[in-house]
């Protein structure tokens, strides 16, 4: 379980937060983009599972706030099945950014 560490009190809110957070992404995102941060809420989520309880509130808060942007479709156009490539707005270093970033994530599976 992704919380199955996180200081208990705060397990199930993180939990059902993290389920949240996939679902916006289902509905919301493109199907490129939706890979992407599913990718990236998993892993953030498994690495902060063992984090101290000081830490877990400030990480709910970000996370929160990403969700209601991504419940306001700030930012994005497009329907969401249409399959989108994301790196054709970004530069050469952001493309190699980008790859980077994803050779690592598949790395920790």
């Amino acid at each position: 379980c992704i919380t199955s560490r996180m200081a208990s009190p705060s397990a199930p809110r993180m939990l059902t937060l993290y389920r949240n957070i996939l679902r916006a992404h289902r509905e919301h995102l493109p199907l490129g983009l939706r890979r992407l941060g599913d990718d990236y809420v998993r892993n953030e989520f498994r690495l902060h599972k063992s984090a101290r309880p000081e830490f877990i509130p400030p990480f709910e808060e970000q996370w929160r706030s990403y969700l209601q942007t991504i419940i306001a479709g700030q930012g994005l156009t497009g329907p969401k099945d249409e399959p989108s490539n994301v790196e054709d707005d970004l530069n050469d270093d952001q493309k190699a950014q980008l790859r980077k970033l994803g050779e690592h994530i598949k790395s920790m599976k």
